[in-house]
């Protein structure tokens, strides 16, 4: 159940709460309930944040994050995320961020070897 509802599909017998409304069974992953497309169970993990992936795909609140390389896929904190080559806030990708040298600073801020950013955005 979730919020009271039957979450469709999902085995009781294999059912785990993972956090941050997601849950897996042995098959499926869910998020609020509902099923999400293109998952591999079996390696999916919460990363926090709103962040979670599989081996091959990279999730932000439910929704898959195009272009993300899984393997190198890390949270920063802050709802920052980066893998080998980009970086994002809240599951957006930030134009123009270089991945290999971000880094959080305070209170949103971060920056790379050229810009600084306040929240995702550059300022």
């Amino acid at each position: 159940y979730y919020r009271g509802k039957t979450v469709e599909g999902a085995t009781a017998s294999s059912f785990t709460v993972l956090g941050e409304d997601y849950a897996k069974d042995a098959f499926r992953v869910f998020y609020k309930g509902q099923k999400i497309e293109e998952t591999t169970a079996s390696s999916f993990t919460l990363l926090g944040e709103g962040y979670a992936k599989d081996a091959f795909r990279v999730f932000y609140k439910g929704k898959k994050i195009e272009g993300t390389t899984a393997s190198s896929f890390t949270l920063l904190g802050d709802r920052y995320a980066k893998d080998s080559f980009r970086v994002f806030y809240k599951g957006q990708k930030i134009e123009g961020a270089t991945a290999s040298n971000f880094v959080i600073l305070d209170n949103g801020y971060a920056k790379d070897a050229f810009n600084t950013y306040y929240k995702g955005r550059k300022i």
